[in-house]
């Protein structure tokens, strides 16, 4: 099995969260591997994170949704991935995430314009180490 390294990044929710934007973080892909990429998803979004519906486009295209939510001192997520999740991934190589309260998240769009589409785009962006 083939390992590549992915880099996930992330709009920032506050503006405390603005210091670190883009928030890239970069992780070892098990390649075709389907639960090795839902376990960077789980890390990535982690509970760390305010309660947003957050969805991921790679090369500009949808390909993940996590839906974190807290409920008094309760936190659970859940996470959609497209059907041609891992052909999307081994193209770019790369995921982002913008978010949205969970009420708003049939606004959210499937395609997107800006934001990083590579991973080679997202090279000279320092990690966070935030967890």
């Amino acid at each position: 099995m083939a390992f590549k390294k992915i880099a996930l990044t992330r709009d920032s929710f506050c503006m405390g969260d603005d210091a670190l934007a883009p928030n890239k973080r970069t992780y070892e892909w098990a390649e075709g591997d389907k639960i090795c990429f839902f376990s960077i998803l789980e890390d990535y979004i982690g509970c760390n994170l305010p309660g947003y519906y957050w969805r991921g486009f790679a090369g500009g295209k949808w390909i993940a949704d996590v839906n974190l939510r807290r409920e008094d001192l309760s936190v659970s997520k859940e996470i959609t991935i497209a059907e041609n999740w891992e052909e999307l991934l081994t193209k770019s190589r790369s995921v982002y995430f913008i978010h949205t309260e969970y009420k708003n998240k049939d606004s959210l769009p499937y395609t997107l314009k800006d934001g990083y589409s590579s991973f080679e785009e997202t090279e000279g962006i320092p990690e966070y180490n935030v967890r």
